[in-house]
């Protein structure tokens, strides 16, 4: 598909939306009326008894009042109806009555509390998005209905949701949600990798854990590169996704706010202290093997070695469906008085190699007969030196049915600490700490990468570790709306620790006096800050929302000792870079139903590369410094038309520095002193709807559909070059641009304990542009982006029911996963093989299953079934050709106090 036909769709996209709207237009003053009118005296009334949840649904559409409050608060709660024609107040007060809770009015805001302290919280900075409610005109938005409500492609991950189908890595939470994923599932030791709409990596999207970085791009041969955000799902209290740019944020392709569990998350309501212990076990794991074990098949090499695929000895002996192999446990204790929070946390996890499912395209050799021997440049030799009888794997990778995926044990320890201090007038302030430990089988990619490759158990694991800590200060008066503000400063250690890569038995490590199993690996800290503001202004043409701020970013990546010694060739990237960057944005609230956005953001970085390899490599260039920066802007529009109904409309053109990664040198990689940043020109076009009573009285449904077109000039592309010296190697280079153009569907649907959610999403142009006039749908043979290229469509449909006055919650999940959208490109210039093969997936379903019991106050049981039908299949955008793991049982028990 050509970008002239992407535009042509978008443009007409845009046209059925506004002809929608202007046909709507005429009962708009009357709606505008009846809001006003809804703020003052009696209003009726027509609310019966149900969840207190659906009953303040109800009040905010019937009153027109805004409402905010924690779902938390809610839950579990029911609600007496109410009828007539009474003031909002005294409808909103017997709603509340019995529930412990109370609420203050401010303008046309209602805020739901337990206490007063709660109106301090502390808010959020670098574009994060808090958890708490947020505000919107006409109605609630809690947490898990904000994508409903907010005119731009977002999504939320909730805590339930991060419980119910966390699988056997953190990279599993994301799956569910419209277009996007998590690269490097299954070997990425415990981390997340997210890409959006096609695009990840090298800061593409901004990913903060309380609003720190903890990100690093770990090299995996010439297969490419991991880029791992590392956290542990047990002290997530939820995650929000900002699909595209935002000039509030560094993420060109988005951003990913992880918040870790606040007290209130803790503490139980009219309490003090909290307590939450978790403790589960896992099946389909077994103990790693001894060192050098092999999987799968032995490939015959030639003609002269016998035509037979010769299966190991080991690795079948998969463990019973319930047998317990793999265990977590965690425990977080909280304090919440009028004035001060604290949380601390634990976490501990420990899994061995987990098994591939039974059902799928497992490995499995087929004689084929006589076949000429061919090499990837297509040159064959002759019919004498060819295979006699070729016997081909017709799986999708070496692995056979249930068999041990070797590399995939991981044991994790994580700490939590957070404190908040709230003062007088609206100022409070946080301190946080996250720590995170990771020793896991991180298998350098570039050593599987192929249906015929075998796996081999390593003898060292991989090992992480992060230090990161927040300081936050919020300060927001009750009585002035012109301040707003949000300060952060934040700082990250990270140490990657790997097994020796480069295979270079000099100098020995008893050398330098180090153990024989000594690993190298890298040293990094980054430290950020950010401040923001947002003043509400009344005006005679409409109320003023501007939100405005600075920000800055240092990161220092060194090897760490001895490892330029001991891994010599296989130099890692050593330098430095910084960020810094002013924004302003603009909401303009011209009439009731129309609202008009605005931004622009400057940015500008510095890189300079200090490395000093051990082996100079002829024709590079070392000890350089990039420096550039520009304007990001951005404009929107959004229709609302009817209570419930929005259309809306934005574009913005995006700026992204190249990272740390990009502008230092390392191994294989020379410094490109014309690298330009990237260019996105976005646009997103819209719809949310939200209706009550759809097949009864007391049901809800929501859904956000939108179509999006991004151009990226100057995709910043890896490629083998040679310079007019003859001198070959690998550079990263600006490309012409790329393209990723699709649509997406979210939505959502409750009556009573019943919850229906489906999640699509469909690509319909992925491009790659070598120059304007080379564009192709096929990812290029050097670029990291070959294996970042996403499923055709993703589709998920998740369904709930509760029992036993909602005591009980059975439910399960079904996710489709398609095809990669678009093929590979050429092979290398030397016509031999590629730098970067592609990963090859097959398209796969997969049925997850939950069950919650709550047996008391206090302790809840969990069982989930993961691929329940035992489905044998590779993740997407792995660098890895290894399967996914099998049906896996898990079982938990929480306790909270």
């Amino acid at each position: 598909m050509s970008r002239q036909t992407g535009r042509n769709k978008l443009l007409g996209a845009v046209v059925v939306a506004t002809t929608a709207v202007g046909s709507l237009q005429t009962a708009v003053p009357a709606l505008a009326q009846q809001e006003r009118s809804a703020r003052s005296g009696a209003i009726t009334f027509d609310i019966p008894a149900q969840s207190l949840t659906a009953a303040l649904t109800a009040f905010a559409r019937q009153s027109g009042l805004r409402l905010a409050y924690s779902a938390s608060l809610t839950q579990g709660k029911s609600a007496p109806a109410v009828s007539g024609s009474i003031p909002p107040a005294e409808a909103l007060s017997q709603l509340l009555s019995g529930s412990g809770l109370s609420y203050s009015l401010n303008g046309g805001t209602v805020t739901i509390t337990e206490r007063v302290s709660g109106a301090h919280a502390v808010g959020a900075a670098d574009g994060e998005t808090m958890l708490a409610p947020i505000v919107a005109g006409g109605g609630i938005i809690n947490p898990v209905d904000a994508p409903y409500e907010t005119a731009a492609p977002t999504a939320y991950i909730s805590e339930e949701n991060i419980d119910r189908f966390r699988g056997s890595s953190p990279a599993d939470i994301f799956r569910g949600t419209p277009g996007v994923l998590s690269g490097e599932a299954r070997n990425g030791a415990g981390a997340v990798d997210v890409n959006i709409r096609g695009m990840q990596g090298m800061g593409r999207v901004a990913v903060t854990v309380d609003g720190a970085s903890n990100s690093a791009t770990v090299y995996q041969g010439y297969q490419g590169i991991s880029n791992r955000t590392f956290v542990d799902p047990d002290f997530l209290g939820g995650v929000d996704i900002t699909k595209g740019s935002d000039v509030a944020s560094s993420g060109i392709a988005g951003t990913v706010a992880m918040r870790t569990l606040d007290a209130g998350d803790i503490v139980k309501e009219g309490r003090t202290f909290g307590l939450r212990v978790k403790g589960g076990f896992g099946t389909n794991t077994s103990t790693p093997p001894p060192a050098g074990t092999t999987a799968g098949y032995a490939w015959p090499g030639g003609t002269w070695a016998p035509p037979v695929a010769t299966a190991k000895s080991d690795g079948m002996d998969r463990p019973s469906f319930f047998d317990p192999t793999s265990g977590s446990g965690s425990i977080v204790g909280a304090m919440q008085e009028e004035n001060v929070d604290l949380v601390a946390g634990y976490a501990y996890r420990r899994q061995g190699n987990y098994h591939a499912g039974s059902n799928g395209p497992s490995a499995v050799p087929v004689s084929m007969g006589p076949r000429p021997f061919c090499y990837e440049s297509g040159v064959c030799l002759p019919p004498a030196r060819g295979w006699k009888d070729y016997i081909e794997n017709i799986g999708i990778a070496n692995y056979r049915a249930g068999e041990e995926v070797l590399n995939t044990q991981l044991q994790t320890k994580s700490y939590l600490a957070k404190g908040t201090v709230r003062f007088e007038d609206g100022h409070s302030l946080q301190f946080g700490y996250n720590g995170f430990r990771s020793e896991a089988g991180d298998l350098l990619a570039s050593r599987l990468t192929s249906d015929r490759g075998q796996a081999i158990q390593q003898g060292q694991t991989a090992g992480t570790k992060v230090d990161a800590g927040t300081l936050r200060y919020s300060w927001k008066p009750d009585d002035n709306d012109l301040i707003d503000l949000k300060a952060n400063l934040w700082a990250t250690r990270l140490e990657l620790r790997n097994p020796r890569r480069s295979g270079v038995l000099y100098p020995q490590p008893g050398d330098f006096g180090l153990p024989a199993d000594f690993r190298t690996g890298s040293d990094t800290f980054m430290w950020g800050a950010d401040v923001a503001n947002t003043s509400a202004l009344t005006t005679d043409y409409g109320p003023l929302d501007l939100t405005y701020g600075l920000s800055f970013l240092s990161e220092d990546t060194r090897p760490s000792k001895f490892t330029p010694e001991l891994e010599t060739w296989l130099d890692l990237r050593d330098g430095t870079r910084q960020e810094a960057a002013a924004f302003a944005k603009a909401a303009w609230k011209a009439t009731d139903w129309l609202t008009i956005n605005g931004g622009l953001r400057y940015q500008h970085y510095w890189t300079e590369d200090r490395n000093a390899p051990e082996q100079v490599r002829p024709g590079y260039t070392y000890d350089t410094a990039l420096s550039d920066g520009g304007f990001s802007p951005s404009v929107g529009v959004t229709l609302e038309p009817f209570d419930g109904t929005q259309f809306y409309v934005n574009y913005s053109n995006a700026l992204r520095s190249p990272s740390i990664f990009e502008g230092v040198s390392a191994f294989t990689m020379n410094v490109n002193s014309n690298l330009r940043p990237e260019r996105s020109s976005n646009w997103e076009v819209g719809t949310n709807l939200r209706r009550d009573g759809v097949f009864s009285a007391d049901d809800q449904a929501m859904m956000k559909l939108g179509f999006f077109d991004w151009n990226v000039d100057n995709y910043i592309s890896r490629e083998w070059y040679t310079d007019p010296r003859g001198i070959s190697g690998m550079r990263i280079h600006n490309i012409a641009g790329a393209h990723f153009q699709g649509i997406e569907l979210s939505g959502r649907y409750e009556r009573g304990g019943f919850t229906a959610e489906l999640a699509a999403n469909y690509y319909t142009d992925v491009e790659f542009c070598r120059t304007a006039t080379t564009c192709g749908n096929k990812s290029l043979y050097a670029d990291y982006a070959t294996n970042q290229v996403p499923p055709e469509y993703t589709v998920a449909l998740t369904l709930s029911q509760t029992f036993l006055d909602d005591a009980l919650t059975v439910g399960g999940r079904i996710s489709r996963t398609g095809s990669r959208a678009i093929g590979h490109g050429d092979v290398t210039a030397q016509g031999a093989s590629q730098f970067i093969s592609l990963i090859n997936w097959k398209p796969y379903t997969l049925v997850d299953a939950f069950a919650e019991y709550r047996i008391n106050e206090s302790l809840t049981a969990s069982f989930r079934i993961e691929n329940l039908t035992d489905a044998y299949y590779v993740d997407p955008l792995s660098l890895v050709q290894q399967p996914g793991p099998g049906r896996t049982f898990y079982a938990s028990l929480k306790a909270e106090f």
